[in-house]
């Protein structure tokens, strides 16, 4: 990163045998004043523990030299306070990358100033993971790994994505859905991503095609064109699986994040010349992010940076 800026990269996955799930996070964030840091989160939702889920972060002033994040493998460690987490999980998953900005363009330009990728839309994650002494055994859980980078974070996004559908086990939905703010003027909203079926990706999204959003903490609602399509689709999640944090953005102040590692998402695909294709999973994953706050939610309590 040149200036301010940051990169992510995280793997969100969900055991198919059980209600639990697990969202890590190896993050470098360089403010546009201030010195540079490195964070690495773990987030584990296990219903079975009888409590809310555990979030885990630790800030330093650069990346551990055992830590590692990518398409492959993660691996790491964290302490906060009393509380520890360490991960040592490999990735495996034959599905090419996602690149959802089009036209392929937009990666070079200076907007969105938020870019992203899918380094495996559909993969199967496997390993260690250990909370405060306690072992979560992973072994195959679905799920995917995600790369974002940029100088600033979208005024407010929404991030999905759903594995494990009931009338199609192999298909697999990614999908962002993004407001800028370009001075004072807050953009409409902007869809970008795909939906796998049948070994087919269906585009959705993209500029000029202005999908209908109500999205809002742990619930969405919206109507998305693609080329001869439209999926109209909604999310619900269970508010105890709901963690709330703060991003620091590289311009100063952050953004209020609220994500479920398990989600309920619900699809009705329509394409021309074809009948409706319902789709349904309890194995998806919800984030909405803005910078105008949240009523009533109270964010985790973790370091910044």
């Amino acid at each position: 990163m040149s200036g301010g800026g940051y990169e992510s990269w995280f793997v969100s996955a969900r055991d198919p045998a059980s209600p639990r799930a697990l969202w890590i996070r190896h993050t470098r964030h360089r403010p546009a004043r201030g010195a540079e840091s490195a964070a690495l989160w773990c987030t584990l939702v296990d219903r079975s523990r009888g409590q809310r889920p555990v979030v885990v972060k630790q800030v330093f002033g650069d990346f551990p030299p055992d830590a590692a994040a990518g398409p492959r493998q993660f691996r790491g460690s964290a302490v906060m306070g009393k509380r520890t987490a360490s991960w040592d999980l490999s990735v495996t998953g034959g599905q090419a990358p996602l690149r959802p900005l089009r036209p392929a363009a937009l990666y070079r330009a200076p907007l969105p100033r938020t870019k992203l990728a899918a380094s495996v839309p559909d993969g199967l994650v496997t390993g260690t993971l250990d909370i405060d002494g306690q072992p979560a055994g992973v072994s195959g859980w679905r799920g995917t790994v995600g790369h974002n980078w940029g100088s600033e974070h979208a005024d407010t996004w929404v991030w999905l994505h759903a594995a494990g559908f009931t009338a199609a086990p192999e298909a697999w939905l990614e999908l962002v859905l993004a407001r800028i703010r370009i001075g004072r003027a807050r953009l409409p909203w902007t869809a970008m991503g795909a939906l796998s079926l049948g070994g087919e990706r269906i585009p959705l999204g993209g500029l000029g095609r202005r999908p209908s959003v109500d999205g809002k903490s742990g619930r969405l609602t919206a109507s998305i064109p693609s080329p001869g399509a439209r999926l109209q689709l909604s999310v619900t999640t269970d508010s105890d699986d709901v963690v709330a944090v703060p991003y620091a953005d590289p311009s100063g102040g952050s953004r209020f994040v609220s994500h479920a590692a398990v989600a309920t998402v619900e699809l009705t695909l329509r394409r021309h010349g074809d009948h409706e294709l319902l789709l349904s999973t309890s194995r998806g994953a919800y984030e909405y992010g803005t910078s105008q706050g949240m009523s009533g939610i109270a964010l985790e309590p973790l370091p910044a940076g």
